[in-house]
């Protein structure tokens, strides 16, 4: 009898024992995990800190350089603005003077070509004109010091798209018969020329002498 009771208190003493220990060992890993979780905090804490940081920098940096790049960009946009206008009024007094003038515009440009093909046959390409009304032009401009009289020079009618492969939309081309010249009048020979040499008038009349700012 004596030797059941001694076992059983040798087994309620394991237990305790144990009991304790598993007590001592939640205490400690809840006392751990507390650090843990107290570290970790304190690493997203400086983690968040330092993000920031560089993310305030890298607007700032941001803000500063759109700052400088704006008065650059706001110059560029007015350029743009002033040509394209320029360039649309331009467009709008072309289609306005009519075909008449327009000829006689081309016959100015053709008649700078006069010493160079002087004395030699010419083929002509066209758009937007009749065959005889550039036949006669190109005669009249350029008879005076050829060689030979140039009263029916062969013209070619050019549709839009083949006009276009050629590298203009209304006016003339002129090639010699070798082919060693060719010389333009077309529209855009025109216009870039009067680019060239009125654009800041151009410019200045079209906003009434203040250009935009």
């Amino acid at each position: 009898m004596e030797e059941l009771r001694s076992t059983e208190t040798l087994d309620r003493e394991i237990r305790d024992d144990a009991r304790r220990k598993a007590e001592k060992i939640l205490k400690d890993a809840d006392a751990e995990c507390v650090t843990i979780a107290a570290t970790v905090a304190s690493r997203i804490a400086v983690t968040r800190s330092e993000k920031e940081k560089i993310a305030a920098e890298n607007l700032a940096h941001y803000r500063s350089d759109a700052e400088s790049r704006l008065p650059l960009e706001k110059e560029r946009l007015i350029a743009s603005f002033i040509d394209s206008s320029v360039r649309a009024a331009l467009d709008a007094w072309f289609e306005g003077i009519g075909a008449d003038r327009r000829l006689a515009l081309y016959e100015s440009l053709l008649a700078r070509y006069k010493t160079v093909l002087a004395g030699k046959r010419v083929n002509v390409s066209c758009a937007g004109y009749s065959i005889d009304a550039v036949g006669a032009l190109v005669a009249r401009a350029l008879a005076p010091v050829s060689a030979a009289p140039l009263s029916a020079p062969p013209v070619v009618l050019l549709e839009k798209a083949e006009a276009a492969r050629a590298g203009f939309s209304d006016g003339f081309v002129i090639e010699t018969e070798d082919r060693a010249v060719l010389c333009r009048a077309t529209r855009e020979e025109l216009l870039r020329g009067i680019l060239e040499d009125w654009r800041q008038e151009l410019a200045e009349s079209l906003f009434g002498g203040r250009l935009p700012e």
